[in-house]
């Protein structure tokens, strides 16, 4: 849907305009195009900078087009921008029981997994400073197959999405603690299970100057916004600017009235 296929095609007809120009390039240059693979997982960028993709290299730079945003518009900005990406997986450990008989069941996964989201919800809203940029969400509950057996276990799962480390940590520690409290006030225990995917993107001044000047140079003062950011959708260019100093943005694909 995001079209990296699009990415590709780009990055080819960039090359093409390099080579054909080649002679306005300084001698003591380099240009290396980096055709990052698997970028949804488990992420081409790290073993690239493993295998020397960075060597010798003083900047990176890179887009992602982005299909809810104009075609032609160019967004960025600095400091955080893609936001770090991590994954919850909760399994809430109970006893089965017959439907018919709920009293001989009291630690049944189910309510102690909707009594641990509906707690979840006081999260960003009691326990974060509301000035913080943070999202979490819980996007599956698994539990059950049938409709007169309680199950043994409740699955939750979902994603965080933040640009503090502090303010991330302060999540997983009260998800952590809700889950686990909550489910021993029902009787249960909660298996919980939370890792990171991708750093934030972090770009660099001197670098997303470079891009907003061009930007504005060659796709004029209309095309260039900052409304929407930083973005809570991530992305593994993170570990490139992670090595060097550079700038990550996005490019509308959006036609009009589609």
């Amino acid at each position: 849907m995001c079209g990296h296929d699009g990415h590709m095609a780009t990055l080819l007809l960039t090359a093409a305009v390099l080579h054909q120009n080649r002679n306005l390039i300084p001698k003591n240059k380099l240009i290396r195009l980096l055709f990052q693979p698997a970028e949804e997982g488990p992420g081409g960028a790290k073993p690239m900078i493993e295998d020397g993709c960075l060597n010798n290299i003083d900047e990176v730079y890179g887009f992602h087009n982005i299909p809810n945003f104009d075609e032609g518009d160019i967004r960025v900005c600095e400091g955080g921008f893609f936001a770090n990406s991590t994954t919850v997986d909760i399994t809430i450990n109970g006893q089965g029981g017959h439907g018919s008989a709920p009293h001989r069941c009291v630690n049944d996964p189910i309510n102690c997994a909707t009594a641990i989201l509906n707690n979840f919800h006081a999260i960003k809203s009691r326990l974060i400073d509301s000035r913080e940029n943070i999202v979490f969400s819980i996007c599956f509950v698994n539990s059950g197959s049938t409709y007169n057996v309680f199950p043994d276990k409740a699955r939750i799962g979902g994603t965080i999405r933040s640009y503090d480390q502090a303010t991330k940590q302060k999540m997983i520690d009260s998800i952590t603690k809700i889950a686990k409290d909550v489910a021993a006030a029902h009787d249960c225990t909660a298996d919980v299970n939370i890792w990171d995917k991708y750093p934030a993107v972090i770009n660099h001044s001197e670098q997303t100057n470079h891009i907003i000047r061009l930007a504005k140079e060659h796709f004029g003062e209309a095309h260039f916004s900052q409304l929407e950011l930083p973005l809570s959708a991530g992305e593994d260019f993170s570990y490139f600017l992670q090595e060097k100093p550079g700038c990550f943005y996005t490019l509308g694909t959006m036609k009009e009235g589609r």
